[in-house]
C-alpha cells in the first residue's frame, strides 16, 4: 500500500473557509457563492457542452473552483485584485483542480467572444457599497460601476444565440433584453438565461 499517495481534498463550505485569510472569511457569506448554488450554476452553463465558462469578478474563484470540481469544461474568472486572484489560484492548486483559472485583469480589457457561457454574482455591486470593501487594492466608484454594467450588457448583446447566463442575486441589471429567464432556483435567487436573438 502506498502511503504516500495522499486523497485529493474534498471540497466543502468549511475546507474551502479554511484556505482563506482571516479578513476573506469574514467577507465569504456576502460576496462568494455557496459552494451548492456554484455547483447547481455549473451544471447549467455546462449541459450544453460549454467548454469556457467565465465569471465576472470572481474573487476568490469559489465558483469557478467548485464548478470546474464536477466539470471537464474550463472555468475562468476575471478578478481585478492581483493579491485576491493569487489566492483563487493557489486555492485552486490545493484542491488539485486544474481547469480552474482565475485570471488578474479588468473587465474592460476581456473580449467575451472568448468564452461559451457565463456567470455573474453582482460584480460591480462593490463600487456602491465601498464602506463593504474587500481591500484597498482598487479604486472604487459609482462612475465605473456604471461603466462596467455597460460594458459588460454590450458584451453578452453580443453573444451568439442560444449562450447561456447565469446570475446569482442582484438586480440582473448587467442582463440584456435579448436574453430570457428560463429556470431558476434558490428560491429565484439562481436564475438560467438564455440568448434569444
Amino acid at each position: 500500500m502506498d502511503f504516500n499517495n495522499k486523497e485529493k481534498p474534498e471540497l466543502t463550505e468549511k475546507s474551502f473557509n479554511d484556505c482563506l485569510p482571516d479578513y476573506l472569511k469574514h467577507a465569504s457569506r456576502l460576496y462568494f457563492t455557496p459552494i451548492d448554488v456554484a455547483k447547481k450554476a455549473g451544471e447549467w452553463l455546462t449541459e450544453l457542452n460549454a467548454k469556457r465558462i467565465l465569471d465576472i469578478g470572481a474573487g476568490v474563484g469559489k465558483f469557478c473552483i467548485a464548478g470546474a470540481n464536477q466539470s471537464s469544461s474550463h472555468f475562468y474568472g476575471i478578478e481585478h485584485r492581483a493579491s485576491i486572484a493569487k489566492i483563487g489560484n493557489q486555492i485552486a492548486k490545493h484542491f488539485e483542480i486544474s481547469n480552474a483559472t482565475i485570471l488578474h485583469s479588468n473587465i474592460l480589457d476581456i473580449d467575451f467572444s472568448n468564452y461559451d457561457a457565463f456567470y455573474l454574482f453582482n460584480p460591480f455591486y462593490e463600487n456602491l457599497e465601498y464602506s463593504k470593501r474587500l481591500n484597498d487594492e482598487v479604486l472604487l466608484e459609482e462612475r465605473l460601476y456604471l461603466t462596467y454594467l455597460k460594458y459588460t450588457d454590450d458584451q453578452l448583446d453580443k453573444a451568439k444565440v442560444g449562450t447561456r447566463l447565469v446570475t446569482y442575486h442582484g438586480n440582473n441589471f448587467e442582463v440584456p433584453s435579448s436574453y430570457t429567464k428560463v429556470q431558476d432556483a434558490f428560491n429565484g435567487d439562481l436564475k438560467l438565461w438564455i440568448k434569444q436573438e
